[in-house]
């Protein structure tokens, strides 16, 4: 006997395709074996909602986009990461990574100006989140094993799962508009285990 079936990929050119040619959200969600809220998520994430058939329900509403600024150099005091965040955003609720750097094209914060040594358990998610009209900056920590893992492999897994780790915490009415910033740690209270493959 076989079990459920898994989703499908969702590429933005597909997605649009299927839009294009008039096919309902009800019909999508079906076609990639997902739940129509979700496919809301992926029509807002690759900005398809002006090709969602008229009558239906809208996609949620996209914050004005933001270009981040260019890099200058990698390691910088996280202290100036931030404020320039909160320069461009205008936060109402921050969330600071507490380590001293921040290497701005990896994302990784430490309190050298280099990437951390040793083992971890959990890596800290810090991310721009926008809801009602605002802009938040919140943390999100997951633990990745119970037994200390080396930065490499735990930065590996976080840098590609960490789009679809967000997307499940948080509420359809929450956009993530990017992900800041990673910390990496061993509490001894830690947090819930988020499985991905």
């Amino acid at each position: 006997m076989s079990g459920p079936k898994r989703p499908r990929p969702i590429p933005k050119r597909g997605l649009r395709s299927l839009l294009k040619q008039g096919k309902t959200r009800k019909a999508i969600a079906k076609h990639y074996r997902i739940s129509e809220s979700k496919l809301d998520r992926y029509i807002g994430k690759y900005r398809l909602g002006h090709l969602v058939r008229k009558g239906r329900r809208p996609t949620r509403k996209r914050p004005d986009k933001i270009e981040p600024k260019r890099i200058a150099k990698a390691w910088i005091p996280v202290k100036n990461y931030i404020r320039g965040l909160d320069t461009e955003y205008r936060f109402v609720n921050i969330n600071c990574p507490p380590a001293r750097y921040i290497n701005q094209k990896t994302l990784v914060c430490s309190n050298q100006k280099r990437n951390p040594t040793g083992t971890f358990t959990t890596v800290g998610i810090y991310s721009v989140v926008y809801v009602s009209n605002v802009y938040f900056l919140f943390a999100t920590s997951i633990r990745y094993s119970q037994q200390p893992r080396p930065f490499g492999e735990i930065y590996g897994w976080v840098s590609s799962a960490a789009p679809s780790i967000l997307e499940e915490c948080y509420h359809s009415s929450y956009y993530v508009v990017r992900i800041v910033a990673y910390t990496f740690s061993r509490p001894k209270r830690k947090p819930r285990a988020v499985h991905y493959a």
